[in-house]
């Protein structure tokens, strides 16, 4: 116990919800460390953002997160920027393990955010090596320009993706496996919108061939071989929480859902919760504030936890 770092809070997680738990615990003086290795999260995948008050004509994943690197700046947040490898318990506090250091702390705020689910189809993985498969937006709109596209999926983030991408790659089709779309309908108007967007529908996928430097998906509708031809694939079939780094006491209690006292889940990585900024940051809010109001119970100064400007 003695090489470990000690410190009242750790945040992990640089994306919108753990940086507002970070900014709040400063903003009332708890000794807080802000670990990630980036700001923003997978928020930068996003074509666009309007549903978040405060931003009338919306705002981009990209420039929304520029404004949270300016934020993050101006509070001066100490932040160590490692991989966690580990949370776990260690009686009534927990010991963060991180690629650098170790740290004891006697609040955790876990934002961990939620990682991508994978088809399992075969050479899916070989693909993703190869990067001609890939399955965040960001990573992908890097490598699309004058390429064609299948997106994989039926929901927000599959119509959402193919908007982000739709000036650079020469064709994209999103590829569905049910017949009705997901997507909110004002996604599905603007897709259907775009002359290099196609959509296929009740299409079930089996493996992924290599011609070249092209990838030819073998397919299916009612029975029928469909083979699709394309140069880039990308995955949006749904997300999961991130949780690998918590110990298998920490997980057993996340999956059965029993609370451990001092211990904060904000953001997509809470289990059940919708994956909205505006939902990330509440619920952020809410566990700074009750850490907060914890920390100077007893010292006369309850207010400080329900300030607001």
């Amino acid at each position: 116990m003695n090489r470990e770092k000690y410190t009242d809070v750790i945040v992990v997680g640089g994306g919108p919800a753990g940086l507002t738990a970070a900014i709040q615990l400063i903003r009332n003086g708890i000794d807080t460390k802000l670990i990630s290795d980036e700001i923003g999260g997978k928020i930068r995948n996003a074509n666009l953002i309007e549903n978040l008050v405060g931003f009338p004509s919306g705002i981009s994943g990209e420039d929304f997160i520029k404004k949270l690197h300016q934020q993050y700046n101006n509070f001066k947040i100490p932040k160590i920027k490692a991989l966690v490898l580990e949370i776990k318990q260690f009686r009534e506090r927990f010991i963060v393990k991180t690629s650098k250091d170790s740290f004891v702390c006697n609040h955790v705020i876990v934002g961990t955010g939620s990682i991508p689910i994978k088809m399992n189809i075969e050479n899916e993985e070989e693909a993703h090596k190869k990067k001609q498969l890939y399955y965040e937006n960001y990573l992908a709109r890097k490598h699309v320009n004058n390429k064609s596209i299948l997106i994989i999926g039926s929901g927000d983030a599959a119509y959402d993706y193919a908007m982000n991408l739709k000036e650079s790659a020469t064709h994209i089709s999103i590829v569905q496996r049910s017949r009705e779309a997901k997507s909110i309908p004002i996604l599905q108007e603007r897709v259907s919108r775009q002359s290099n967007i196609s959509i296929l529908t009740n299409i079930t996928l089996d493996k992924i061939k290599f011609e070249g430097k092209r990838l030819i998906v073998s397919a299916k509708r009612d029975d029928k071989l469909i083979p699709l031809m394309t140069d880039m694939i990308l995955v949006a079939i749904g997300r999961e929480p991130n949780i690998a780094m918590l110990s298998p006491e920490l997980k057993e209690a996340y999956e059965n859902s029993v609370e451990i006292p001092n211990l904060y889940y904000v953001g997509d990585v809470k289990k059940g919760n919708y994956r909205q900024v505006s939902i990330a940051i509440g619920d952020a809010m809410q566990a700074a504030m009750k850490i907060v109001e914890k920390i100077t119970e007893g010292d006369g100064n309850y207010g400080i936890t329900r300030e607001v400007w």
